[in-house]
Order: C-alpha cells, then structure tokens, then sequence
C-alpha cells in the first residue's frame, strides 16, 4: 500500500487502472494500521496463554506451571499427578502423537488443495476438531482434570463465538 503498487490488493489496483482513480493510499494506510493494532490488541492474550493452549494437542510437553488453568476450576495438584500418569503411559503417548501426525497430514492436504484451487475437496477433508475431541474423548475418566482442562480450553472459541454472534 506504501508504494503505491497496489500489489497484494487486486480489486483496487483493477479499479484505480480501469477508472484512472486516484486512490487516497494514505487513508488506506491508516486503515490497515487500526485494524493491524485492534487484531493485535485483540491476540495478545493468545501469547500470554501459548502454553495452555498448546496443551491441546500437546499435553506431554506443557510445563503445568505454565498453563493457566484459573478460569476452569481445575485443581493444579490433580493436574500435575494426572499428567504425570499419563505420560508414563505408551498408549496416550502414542494417542497424541498420533494426532499431531494426522494434524501435520491434514495442513499439508489443505495447502496442496488451496494452492490448486480445490475448494470443494477441502470440505471433504476432516474436521482439525473432529480429530482433537477423538484423541481426548478416548481417554478414561481418571484424567478427568486432565480432560476438564482439555475440553474448558476447546470450548473457549465456540462460547465467545456464540458470545460475539449474540451481542452483533
């Protein structure tokens, strides 16, 4: 937008060139600024709570100190005893790192399909949560802290969703 070449915004360049516009780039500079710093402003806690949610398809290499786990009623100690369970367990090892496999697999589906333009088949592809909620929904209930975590974390998006889409 800076340099006036309008690259990576294809319908104004066609209009400024179809209609010898001039296009007011300043304007649209501010613009994207105010949006840059309100998704900015509006992301950072997802920095601030990297580490819980990353517990999600990774829960064997979280730091439980980390994990901020006040909003969802979970007690830290059964936490830590859980997880330390768990881990010592080769079958939900190998539970999640299987799903980070098949995580790894769809990206790399999607990206091929987007790049051939291949919009149709992308909704033929797995939901990323159907795969998520499989993995945690198969472990028994004596990580029921563990899970309680899992699934506050995994709601947080639908809910403010529900939330936004009620207050618009």
């Amino acid at each position: 937008m800076e340099s006036c070449k309008l690259i990576h915004f294809k319908n104004l360049k066609q209009y400024r060139d179809e209609t010898n516009a001039t296009i007011d780039t300043n304007y649209f500079n501010i613009a994207l600024k105010n949006m840059k710093d309100e998704f900015a402003e509006r992301f950072e806690k997802f920095k601030t709570n990297k580490s819980t949610l990353a517990f999600i398809v990774n829960p064997f290499n979280t730091d439980t100190n980390e994990i901020n786990i006040e909003p969802f009623g979970i007690d830290a100690g059964s936490l830590q005893m859980q997880l330390l369970d768990l881990k010592t367990k080769d079958l939900w090892c190998g539970k999640f790192t299987e799903l980070k496999s098949k995580l790894e697999e769809l990206e790399v589906q999607k990206c091929m399909h987007i790049a051939q333009h291949k919009w149709t088949v992308l909704k033929e592809i797995p939901r990323v949560e159907a795969l998520i909620f499989g993995a945690w929904n198969s472990l028994p209930e004596c990580y029921s802290e563990v899970k309680n975590l899992a699934y506050g974390v995994l709601t947080i998006f639908g809910s403010t969703y529900s939330c936004e889409q009620a207050f618009s």
